[in-house]
């Protein structure tokens, strides 16, 4: 590979994680690696496979489990379960008002914890850091030549054609630098350019940009401040291209937070910006927000003059599990005299509030050689729930530390009904602990939607 594209790898590259391009593929994520419905999918265990399908002549019981699917479940994952279906399909003790018995498809499994081990459910904010900046130009625009103001020397500007096609060639483009009179200097044809990636060598990078995407690197030795930027192409007057600029090496940066990463239908955003240079927070001149869907519909959103803003979030949840809303904003500040440009955007989770946990502390039952609890769950609709917890036990000094985490899940219908939590006999003998038992940090899930809906 020749230095040209070595260098355009290298641009590339520091534009797209600069930009936060590429964080989440398709708006899509998951809310952890070892999701019990993720890793089930993947092995087809959640449904009989064509091999072990009932006959259509043979009627099966309402309750049916398919008994090769959860063989099959518990010698993948090492599942604890004894050689009756009762450990994957929940018995009840006691009556509650409209139980459902209708539960299918249970599985639970543990994993053991170090009893120092350190332990955080609660819930995180979603935060970004923005030195960027981007602005919407027309051709014409650009044959004229467009002011570009920066707050620190080797900016990275990627230049994005809406149409993919009509490119804008960082050889072809001039950048005027200094003030009027004999201070203003032109340096032609990309000569001012430290770095330049034409559309061509842009897509050979592989970062996934799209056709008529081009991008520079301004030299040091041109400093900061002032610029315009003019190209000699010959681009059509009405076409739309969008600048997006990096300033790696400036101290002025744009910071979001939004006080959670994962809401629920009803439920408030609590947002704040602030712009920061040098560990001092700088007054906003003005903030623009806007909240966008999964699927491309736009909400404003109104912050007041200190960067807040607080929206109930009342929306129809994406169609697809995963897809990501995005809540996104354009600042302007006075810092030092000088007018500063920044965009940063948050991502977040949003879910409709599908059950609820029907009892704080749930009983821990030892029977035999099982051990186990039953977790009353009120579902507002038919779906597949989690719920995950610490079983703490005691020790030989009388302290109730952490032994194992449990995952268990099953199919409910709308009403109450139970998810049974089978604990591994086998972790708390190798651990030494003992009774008496507790639960801890109990959340409740919702797999469908990849959602948590609770933590007790």
């Amino acid at each position: 590979m020749n230095n040209i594209i070595k260098k355009a790898v290298l641009l590339s590259t520091s534009v797209a994680v600069s930009l936060g391009l590429g964080a989440y593929a398709g708006d899509r994520y998951y809310t952890e690696r070892e999701d019990l419905e993720v890793e089930f999918q993947k092995r087809d265990f959640n449904k009989p496979s064509a091999s072990s399908k009932p006959a259509a002549s043979i009627k099966q019981p309402q309750n049916f489990v398919n008994r090769n699917s959860v063989n099959q479940a518990s010698a993948a994952r090492g599942f604890v379960r004894e050689n009756y279906l009762r450990d994957f399909e929940p018995r009840f003790d006691f009556d509650i008002p409209g139980l459902n018995f209708a539960q299918q498809k249970s599985v639970s499994f543990s994993f053991p914890v170090k009893a120092n081990q350190v332990m955080d459910f609660s819930s995180k904010q979603a935060h970004a850091q923005s030195r960027e900046f981007s602005m919407e130009v027309t051709g014409q625009e650009l044959k004229r030549g467009i002011n570009l103001k920066t707050s620190a020397p080797g900016a990275l500007v990627r230049i994005s054609s809406f149409d993919g096609v009509s490119a804008v060639e960082p050889d072809q483009l001039s950048l005027v630098v200094g003030g009027n009179g004999l201070n203003k200097i032109q340096f032609d044809r990309g000569s001012a350019f430290e770095t330049l990636v034409d559309s061509q060598t842009m897509q050979k990078t592989g970062m996934g940009f799209q056709r008529g995407t081009t991008g520079f690197k301004i030299a040091k030795q041109m400093g900061k401040g002032q610029f315009q930027l003019k190209t000699q192409q010959n681009l059509a007057s009405n076409a739309r291209y969008k600048l997006n600029v990096f300033e790696k090496d400036s101290d002025t940066e744009l910071h979001l937070t939004a006080d959670k990463s994962a809401y629920l239908k009803n439920e408030v955003l609590s947002v704040n910006a602030k712009m920061w240079q040098q560990g001092k927070a700088h007054q906003l001149a003005s903030i623009k927000g806007l909240l966008r869907s999964p699927a491309g519909q736009v909400l404003p959103v109104s912050f007041n003059k200190q960067g807040q803003a607080k929206l109930p979030l009342r929306m129809q949840r994406a169609n697809r599990p995963g897809e990501l809303w995005t809540l996104e904003t354009q600042v302007e500040a006075m810092v030092n005299g000088q007018k500063i440009l920044r965009e940063a955007r948050v991502a977040f989770a949003y879910s409709d509030k599908t059950a609820k946990l029907a009892m704080s502390k749930p009983n821990i039952i030892a029977s035999g050689n099982r051990l186990h609890s039953s977790i009353p769950v009120r579902a507002f609709k038919d779906g597949r729930y989690e719920v995950r917890a610490v079983l703490y036990a005691t020790n030989n000094k009388g302290v109730k530390v952490p032994a194992m985490v449990t995952h268990s899940a099953s199919d409910l219908a709308a009403g109450y009904g139970l998810i049974q939590m089978n604990f591994d006999q086998a972790l708390l003998a190798k651990s030494g602990l003992k009774a008496p038992f507790e639960l801890r940090n109990l959340q409740l899930r919702d797999q469908r939607q990849m959602a948590v809906l609770e933590l007790k």
